[in-house]
């Protein structure tokens, strides 16, 4: 981490509260960090944590993205990969998908792994969980290109786990959207409802 620390870098301390901006970086491996209280200080690099810029931090993640084929190669053979890639492409050819409702200006997209995999043998929990989760985000960028407001997602109830998994990339990637519970009379308590932000169209 040191080494990408430099000169103008927003950091943290790691031994004590605060941060600040690096002024200067020395070759005997510490730096002068002006303070939020204005004055300067020298630190050992290895006592400061860089900063990551947020909109670096979400084009990071948008472009690490894991597409199908990448998920699968994990647990199957090709040739099965293949099979799935292909069945997985013919369901969801088009926005209007068959597990994808649209009513209005709302989507109700159907989370559940039997609704997105006919055949599931092979594949462990967490490959399944990643093809629900590669989903998910597919689905919010349909949602934000073709701006529309509104977006539920059926997720069920389980151990909670796509559940806590969907809620925190909404909390860290889409600050903007808010996100409840729907409405347990139509969805029971197995499924999020998110309002997207401006930043999303």
């Amino acid at each position: 981490m040191s080494l990408e620390i430099k000169k103008g870098d927003e950091v943290k301390f790691l031994n004590e509260v605060g941060g600040g901006i690096v002024i200067a970086v020395f070759s005997n491996g510490t730096a002068s960090v002006e303070g939020e209280d204005g004055f300067d200080k020298a630190y050992d690099l290895k006592e400061l944590m860089l900063v990551e810029n947020r909109d670096k931090e979400n084009e990071a993640y948008n472009n690490k993205l894991p597409d199908l084929a990448s998920i699968l190669a994990q647990d199957v053979d090709e040739h099965r990969q293949k099979e799935i890639q292909n069945e997985f492409d013919v369901k969801y050819a088009n926005a209007r998908a068959t597990n994808m409702q649209r009513r209005d200006e709302h989507m109700i997209i159907d989370l559940h792994i039997h609704e997105l995999v006919d055949d599931m043998s092979g594949l462990r929990d967490r490959t399944k969980l990643d093809i629900q989760l590669n989903h998910f985000e597919r689905m919010m960028r349909i949602a934000g290109e073709q701006r529309i407001r509104r977006v539920i997602f059926i997720h069920g109830i389980g151990q909670g786990v796509l559940r806590h998994q969907i809620h925190s990339r909404l909390e860290m990637y889409y600050p903007d959207c808010t996100v409840r519970q729907a409405n347990p009379r139509d969805y029971g308590s197995g499924a999020t409802e998110v309002l997207l932000g401006q930043s999303s169209f």
